[in-house]
């Protein structure tokens, strides 16, 4: 079987940019005139803003309604329970409404889905496969987002959550699973317990395509899973609210952005577009007749990547989670995040303490990278440093090399020490 090539959706996955962006135009004035109509807390935002769904005549406008961030949805929902104004459709439409950390109320629409079935077959799952979903099935969505994706794929599903891990591989064994749908680390786990048991989960076990969210993914933690399983581990991005908002592909390199709503990346101090390739927070507008989450602002923070991929999907793609939009930095006009310098610095683990330390004098701003080490390093070493640095972080940064256990013990990367008179 074939699990490494295809698309799920020809007809919306492969498009070109230019009819993506005509179906986005009619399906976000389609959706603002919905909204408007029948969600009172949308007509009550716009109206506020003197903005009426007339004037949104394309994505070149959507800047015009303020994001609403997930704090802001909580507030709104607690003093309109239990939906804020935000659902615009009566209660017979609804197929399940779901109880996430916030508190946060959230419906699903009786025909409507939370959109992992593109990524789950980028991933490699066929119809005719069996999967094991470990997502939780009570109160919050993921368990039952998973579950309705794989049945749109024709996936046997057995929700067996993260119970424990003998009982997953006598499972895994009895019903000849295919496909895992979860945290890569729980995989891992399984895996390891397989191992204790005698048995070697790439002839024992049956596991083709593992589908990973809600954690992050490094590359060791990736190798792991399947040089251990001997499958295709891939990952996605999404939320509780929103559903699926990207995943990676065979090809990887980032994460191929859904077709089921527009992701933008916003200046979180301003809600206004970035440029592509610039980090900001992700803002998503849903495509959901029943709940249609306008301009939601995620807090996360990412990057949009423009160029094409070979496995013929034609949207662009996430460069992965950068962090919180809480935890931003503004220096010398870019925004900086502790994963950026993260990012950098996993280049060079012979340097496993440091922190960037933002300065202010003379009205410039300054920033230094102090890294603890037991010998001054090379200049070539701290000349690829600061070339890395500068090729994530976007603006130049000096380096400072300090004597072990100097720095504070605490694990703050990113210190602003500028004062603001």
């Amino acid at each position: 079987m074939d699990r490494t090539s295809g698309l799920f959706s020809p007809a919306l996955e492969a498009v070109s940019r230019d009819e993506m962006r005509s179906r986005f135009d009619a399906q976000i004035k389609k959706t603002l005139r919905h909204a408007y109509e029948n969600a009172p807390a949308v007509k009550a935002l716009m109206d506020s803003r003197n903005i009426s769904p007339s004037d949104i005549k394309s994505l070149d406008d959507l800047h015009l309604i303020p994001v609403t961030p997930k704090a802001e949805l909580v507030r709104m929902q607690a003093e309109n329970p239990p939906f804020g104004g935000l659902l615009a459709v009566p209660l017979s439409k609804i197929r399940r409404i779901f109880r996430s950390p916030g508190p946060i109320s959230d419906p699903q629409g009786i025909d409507e889905g939370w959109g992992w079935e593109e990524g789950l077959f980028a991933c490699g799952f066929r119809p005719g496969d069996v999967a094991v979903n470990t997502f939780s099935y009570h109160m919050t969505p993921a368990g039952m987002m998973f579950d309705d994706s794989l049945g749109r794929l024709e996936c046997a599903v057995i929700p067996t959550g993260i119970g424990d891990r003998e009982a997953q591989i006598e499972i895994l064994r009895s019903y000849s699973v295919t496909g895992y749908v979860g945290m890569a680390s729980f995989l891992l786990q399984i895996g390891q317990k397989a191992i204790e048991m005698g048995l070697d989960p790439q002839k024992d076990l049956c596991l083709k395509a593992a589908f990973s969210t809600a954690e992050p993914l490094p590359d060791s933690l990736r190798n792991s899973v399947q040089d251990m399983f001997g499958l295709i581990l891939r990952q996605g991005y999404g939320t509780a609210d929103c559903g699926c908002l990207a995943y990676e592909c065979n090809l990887r390199g980032g994460m191929h952005l859904t077709t089921r709503a527009y992701v933008e990346i916003v200046d979180p101090l301003t809600g206004k577009p970035m440029p592509n390739g610039e980090t900001g927070e992700v803002v998503v507008t849903l495509f959901n007749e029943a709940y249609p989450l306008i301009r939601f602002g995620t807090g996360d923070l990412s990057a949009i990547d423009e160029s094409s991929c070979g496995c013929k999907r034609t949207s662009p793609k996430l460069r992965g989670w950068l962090g919180r939009a809480d935890q931003l930095v503004k220096v010398k006009g870019m925004f900086i995040h502790p994963g950026l310098v993260q990012k950098a610095m996993a280049e060079f683990p012979d340097f496993q303490k440091f922190r960037a330390v933002v300065t202010r004098e003379d009205n410039r701003d300054y920033l230094t990278l102090k890294i603890e080490t037991a010998a001054p390093p090379e200049k070539s070493v701290v000349e690829a440093l600061k070339k890395r640095l500068r090729d994530h972080l976007k603006i130049g940064c000096e380096v400072f090399a300090c004597a072990p256990d100097s720095l504070p013990s605490d694990s703050k990367i990113l210190d602003d020490q500028r004062q603001w008179d």
